[in-house]
Formats: structure tokens, sequence, C-alpha cells
């Protein structure tokens, strides 16, 4: 089966896209507006229209515009995304990206790699807050050839605050709908030869009850509330020319109360926690005027708290995963052309213990080799990485990318490439004590995309085909009660991204249509859509600031057991006002047609939402 572009929501958002690109050309900006930059594509900076793999930056503005929360809100109207949440602010999310499962996507912070070694495996992306970052890079595809195991469907790098510039301030707070009350402040900038940058934040709310007890009629519908606590610090020091140490350390706490899975009482109380934390040292050196070395030492870490003792079956368990990686990168200048390569040590550990006694202690160890080679040569690009990580315990795994570009005009460029890429069975796979599974293989991947890019100045349109195939698919077993290599999958299609201005209006806007099925068996594979699309509009009026975001996801079955959950769209409305230039007051209205959709089943999202604030930003 072929994506599909029937539905008129997704027909209509396709015609006026199409119809949208000669009108940018007349109303693009001037070429002499600074471009955006990327690192995330290939390890070292680039012009973002110079990157093979398609990718997209979502920068500290359009974060401040969107007004959104936590990543999983950011995220949602990008292309390619969606998201599947048990509920409201702070419960389980996971995202998918082009049909891959969040396990298969490589999270990174300031160049940390997050990763979640217990029975999940799934970094809590939910208890991301947006107070400490300055921007997020999107990489969309097998990229393992550069990052290693995970990067499957792609890689989201986050990047906190950083200083520069003279010390300045920021301040925030917000209140409204569901009791919901958030702040947050900081000061970063530059004093002498060295930069800073220290924030803090926080979020409160009483939230909903998500569970539906039509669905679910013997739980207990109580208000799931949420608690957010989150740190950032960085300080760099210029040694000499070129020579720059520095530690970044980022953390965030999430409180949660959640609902039970259609198997409780009326009176059960679900609680549980979650503390992501993570911190390095780095030293970046200038060797010669074309060799630039950085050397870095990092910890990720989180702790996960899940407590159900009050409920008719008591449980509590916790479990700590932690990683610890020494990477050494290398970048030289070879004229037109640039080479990358270095090493990498990471050690991964889990901790567990519960109720029954029963606990996991284990760690293995991953060292990786890498090398890429980038450039161009009048209209022509190139981008080679291989990539080889051997693990304890299993056989070594080897990936590569190769990517090629051609400038058809000074506009148009087309793009094409072939990588693959891997996924580590998390420690909690192979060796819990239930469901564990020594024999279980990782997940490969082969993929190939073919794109067609416009550019005008800092607007950007990016077309692209893809078609991927995963072997040693990790699942859970039910006739073995333990995670198995079962399937494999497949999944074609196109996506759509654009960043820009219509006449002065910012514009992002996405378009995805894609077929996910599982091989084996022909079935559409769960909780994935086919199609999804996005525009955001945000348009300056005097001291006015408006913007309204409307997002689309078609219908996707849930679970074997549960029936298709139908397709919904939701509209955010966001307005800003500029008392100053410092300070300015917001206001937001979520789900603002106050639609009753579930991208869960079982587990409704919030209703509409109404919330204000102000907002100070010193300069």
């Amino acid at each position: 089966m072929t994506p599909s572009f029937s539905h008129p929501r997704m027909a209509a958002l396709s015609i006026a896209l199409s119809a949208a690109f000669p009108a940018l050309a007349q109303t693009s900006a001037p070429a002499s507006e600074l471009r955006e930059t990327v690192v995330t594509a290939n390890r070292s900076e680039q012009l973002l229209t110079d990157a093979l793999p398609h990718t997209t930056v979502i920068g500290r503005d359009a974060i401040e515009r969107s007004q959104a929360v936590d990543l999983a809100s950011l995220l949602a109207g990008e292309a390619g995304f969606q998201s599947v949440q048990n509920g409201g602010r702070g419960s389980a999310t996971s995202l998918f990206l082009r049909g891959s499962a969040a396990t298969q996507v490589l999270v990174m912070i300031d160049g940390v790699p997050l990763t979640k070694q217990d029975t999940t495996g799934t970094v809590s992306l939910e208890h991301i807050m947006l107070d400490s970052i300055e921007r997020v890079e999107i990489v969309r595809g097998n990229v393992s050839a550069i990052y290693g195991s995970g990067a499957v469907g792609g890689v989201i790098q986050l990047f906190t605050r950083k200083g520069q510039g003279k010390p300045a301030g920021y301040a925030q707070l917000e209140a409204g709908s569901f009791n919901t009350v958030r702040a947050a402040a900081g000061v970063g900038g530059q004093v002498g030869d060295t930069r800073f940058a220290l924030g803090i934040g926080g979020h409160r709310t009483t939230g909903i009850s998500a569970i539906d007890v039509a669905q679910h009629p013997g739980e207990n519908p109580d208000l799931d509330g949420y608690r957010n606590v989150n740190v950032n610090l960085s300080v760099s020091h210029l040694l000499a020319p070129g020579q720059t140490i520095g530690f970044r350390a980022q953390g965030t706490q999430g409180r949660f109360d959640t609902d039970g899975g259609g198997w409780g009482s009326a009176t059960d109380v679900y609680k549980g926690s979650s503390a992501l934390g993570n911190g390095s040292l780095y030293s970046h050196n200038q060797i010669t005027a074309d060799w630039r070395s950085e050397l870095t030492y990092s910890q990720g870490r989180e702790k996960s708290i899940y407590d159900a003792t009050l409920t008719a079956y008591p449980y509590d368990s916790q479990a700590t995963s932690r990683s610890r990686t020494l990477n050494w990168t290398n970048t030289v200048a070879l004229g037109l052309w640039q080479l990358t390569a270095g090493a990498e040590r990471q050690l991964q550990s889990i901790d567990t213990s519960d109720s029954y006694a029963t606990t996991l202690n284990t760690s293995r160890g991953v060292t990786a080799l890498f090398a890429g080679v980038s450039g161009t040569s009048g209209p022509h690009a190139l981008q080679l990485n291989v990539r080889n990580d051997a693990v304890s315990g299993m056989a070594s795994q080897t990936t590569g990318y190769a990517g090629y570009g051609y400038q058809l005009t000074p506009a148009w460029k087309l793009i094409a490439s072939v990588s693959s890429a891997f996924n580590l069975p998390p420690l909690g796979y192979l060796y819990d004590p239930f469901s564990g599974n020594p024999q279980l293989q990782p997940e490969t991947a082969r993929s190939g995309e073919l794109g067609l890019q416009w550019a005008e100045g800092p607007q950007v349109m990016r077309a692209t085909l893809f078609s991927t195939q995963t072997d040693n698919l990790m699942l859970y077993d039910f006739n073995t009660f333990r995670f198995e290599n079962v399937t494999k999958a497949t999944n074609k299609g196109l996506e759509v991204s654009f960043n820009g201005k219509l006449s002065a209006a910012d514009v992002r806007a996405s378009l995805t249509a894609q077929d996910p099925v599982d091989d084996s068996t022909g079935v559409w594979l769960p909780r994935r859509a086919r199609q999804m699309a996005s525009v955001g509009i945000n348009l300056p009026w005097g001291a006015w600031l408006f913007g309204a975001n409307v997002a689309y996801t078609g219908k996707r079955p849930d679970t074997a057991l549960n029936p298709m959950l139908p397709a919904y769209s939701v509209t955010n409305v966001t307005v800003r006002y500029a008392v100053s230039p410092e300070i300015a007051l917001t206001g937001r209205i979520d789900n603002l047609f106050d639609r009753k959709y579930q991208t869960a089943w079982g587990y409704s999202q919030p209703g509409i939402g109404a919330y204000a604030g102000i907002v100070w930003n010193q300069k």
C-alpha cells in the first residue's frame, strides 16, 4: 500500500503548500539575512541548507512564539513526528519519528546521549521542559553512522542556554486552567574570558482525570496532578585563542499522579517520579588553523520510581539508568572538504529493585570508531560516514551513510542518500528476571531517500521520499512472556517541511504521508498514523503578535486488543503584547475548539485550556 492523501484536510494542505512556493519566491527575505546553522547533521557546524539529511531547527525565538511548555508539545507539529500520551502533562509519552518507536530515536542534550536501560527503554521526554532550552535540532532518518545505537528514526538534539554578550537576565510567570502555574528565571552572559548561564524553572498543575471511565469503568477517576522542577548551568573559559574548557549540567525532576490500566479498583492511587540529569566536562582546542579537537566526558542519568502501594495489588519499584561517555572528535579542513574522525567509549548500566525483592544490576561497554567526509565542489555536495560499534557480549555493528546533493539552481537542490542503522536492546530487555531474553539481537535498519530542497535566504522547504526497512524488531511476546526479535517492518512515505515567511507572517508547516507495515503479517503497525499535518502562523501587528497552530493526525490502530482510534485535529492560539522592549504579556488557548480525542486507547487528552503570563528578557 502507498501513502494516501485521500483525506480532504490533507489534500487541502498539500494544495496550499504547493501554491505557496511561487509566492514565497516573491516575498523571500534578502539573501544577506543571517541563515540558520546546524551541527547535528554531520557533527560539525554547517549551514542548514547544506545539510544532506532532512534537518530542521527550532530556535529560541520559535520556542517563545509557540508558548509550548514541554518538548513533546513543541515537536508535535514537526514533520514526521507523532505523540502518544497516556493523559495530560507529565504522563508517559512516546514520540514516533518516521514511524520509528521512541526506543529507535536517539535523544541528546548538549551532545550527551540519553539512554534508558529498563524494560521500557524509552527516555522520559515528558519531563523535559523548555525553560532552559535554547534550540532544538532534528535529523531524520538512519544516522547511526554518525551517532551509533538508537538513531534509526533519527536524532533529536537539545541545546541548553549559553551565556554570551553582557550579562542579562530573563524571567517568566504563567497561570491558567487546571490550576496551572509555571515560572522560570535565569541569567547569562560573558565576563572577561568566561561565559556562564544559570536557570531554574518550575511547573505545577492539578491536571485532569485522564482515564476514560467508559473504557475503564473500574478505575479511579481522580485528578492526575504534575509537579516539575528543572535547572541548568553552563560555564566556559577561554584559556587562549582557540582553547576553551567548560562544564555543562542540566537536570529535571517530574512528580506525577497517573491512572491504572483497566484492572484496578475505584480507590486505587498511582504515583511516580522521574529525575533526569546530565553533565559534561569538555575541552575544545584549535590545534592548527585547519584542525579542531573536542574532548568530552559526560554522564547521563535517569531515576524512575513507580508507587502503586495504595492499590488493590500493591507494588512499587525503582530503576536507575546511567551512561558515562568519553568522546574525542576531530575536524580537519582539507580544502573544499572536511574530515571528521574520532573515538567514543560508553559505559551503560541499570540498577533496579521492587517490592518483590527482585533486583537487576548490570552494565555493558560500547566502544566506537567513526569517520566522515563532507564538502562541496561546484554544484555537487557529498557526505560519507562510517562507524563501528563494539558491544560487550555482542557482535560489532558497522553502519554507513552516503548522501549526495546536486544544486539544480541557486534555490533548488536535489538530494539522495542511502544509510544503515542499528538499535541495541536495553539491558532490561536482556536481563530482566521476568521478561528478559539474553539471546536478543540488535534491531537493524536500511533506508533510502530522495529529496528536493528549495531555499531563499533563511526560508527553507524540504520534501523527502523515504523508504526504511527494519529487521529483528524487539517486542514483548505474549506467547513466551519475554522480549523477542519477532518481526520486521517497512515504512515508506513522503514528508514535507517549510519554515519561512509569507509576507510579514512567520510560517512553519509540515506534511507526512506514510505506510508503516509489519512485514510478517502485512498489518498496519500500531499507533502509527498514515497521515499527519500541521500549519503554524505568527503574524506581527504593531506591538502585538498573533499566533495559531492547527495539527492533524489521521486514524491509527491502537493495539491488537483495542479498536481503531479516530483521526483528530487540535487548534492552539497565542497572543503576545510587547509592553516594552524587555517586557511582554502573553496569552494562550490550547485545544481552542475543545476537541475530545485520545492518542492512546482509554486515556483522554485535556480539553480547552486558557493561560496568561508575563515575560521579561533583559536587553
